[in-house]
């Protein structure tokens, strides 16, 4: 295990890559200080950055631990990453993030915080350059990276900001979605137990058994009915015809014209948990889907007139609560 401690540095100095010693306030030490602290500003926006912007700040902070090498004189020889590629990577992230063209006020994201802190240092970083090229020859190149690091970083909290954005632009959508689709409930079990009699009751006038399902918004079984005799088949049928009825927010039998060979929908009669004829119906308030019925069992018509008898019980409710 390394020691954390040398006790070398105690008088003041240090000792660079060449064996030199020298004062550790001396311009050298002072930059690649400097550049060490922006490294340090940026492993706190990694740990709060989204995933891709997360991986490009790791790979920075590995650019730096060269860029240190190079200055510190341990690595003079090493491939500095060039104010060049650096240019490359900022307008890869502008056909990601829109670059505004107004001061940005950091602080919109805890990751864009911490990169425009970062972005701060390294503008540090390039004053510290100048002072080091007023002592000794220091490579244009590495003036070039060095400016072009706080430009770099300051795309990356553009970025930053806008993964943050969309994350809550996204979530915010999903719970008004989520709370628009359920604005007085999804149906609920004693609701979908009347509409179940209901239907019951116009089936039983066909003399044709018949499986009869109530599902919620998302297509999950709410209440279900079979009577003595019915096909197996049906009861998978009235299932997932009250399922369609919920993904595409509409009555199954609205599918069988558009599901034809050439129609628009021609190849959704493959999937096997869709079913594009009659018999599912959703139960609607407004534009919002509550769930939906599904009936198997008779004809076509037969099943939409027993769907019917269920949907009218629930409109039926409505009007009572309006």
């Amino acid at each position: 295990m390394g020691r954390v401690y040398t006790r070398t540095g105690d008088g003041g100095t240090t000792r660079l890559g060449n064996g030199e010693s020298v004062p550790k306030d001396s311009a050298r030490v002072n930059l690649y200080g400097v550049i060490d602290e922006a490294s340090s500003a940026l492993g706190i926006a990694r740990s709060l950055a989204a995933a891709p912007v997360a991986v490009a700040i790791m790979e920075l902070q590995r650019e730096l631990v060269k860029l240190m090498s190079w200055i510190s004189l341990y690595d003079a020889g090493c491939d500095v990453i060039s104010a060049t590629e650096l240019e490359g990577k900022i307008e890869a992230i502008r056909s990601i993030a829109p670059m505004p063209d107004v001061f940005v006020t950091p602080g919109e994201s805890t990751a864009g915080g911490a990169l425009h802190l970062a972005r701060a240092i390294f503008r540090r970083a390039e004053r510290e350059a100048v002072s080091l090229s007023r002592d000794e020859p220091l490579e244009p190149e590495i003036m070039k990276t060095i400016n072009r690091m706080s430009d770099y970083v300051y795309a990356l909290s553009v970025w930053a900001d806008h993964e943050d954005r969309v994350t809550r632009i996204t979530r915010a959508v999903l719970r008004r979605i989520e709370n628009s689709g359920a604005a007085k409930g999804d149906v609920s079990l004693d609701e979908a137990e009347a509409i179940l009699a209901a239907m019951e009751a116009k089936a039983s006038q066909g003399g044709v058994p018949m499986a009869m399902a109530v599902c919620d918004s998302k297509g999950n079984l709410v209440a279900f009915a079979r009577q003595d005799n019915v096909l197996p088949v049906s009861v998978g049928l009235a299932q997932r015809k009250a399922f369609t009825a919920t993904q595409l927010k509409c009555p199954t039998s609205d599918l069988a014209a558009v599901t034809q060979p050439g129609a628009m929908l021609w190849g959704l009669q493959a999937d096997p948990n869709l079913v594009v004829f009659g018999g599912g119906i959703p139960l609607c308030r407004g534009e919002a889907v509550h769930g939906a019925v599904g009936v198997s069992g008779g004809t076509v018509d037969e099943d939409v007139a027993v769907a019917q008898a269920g949907v009218k019980v629930w409109e039926s409710q409505e009007d009572k609560e309006g």
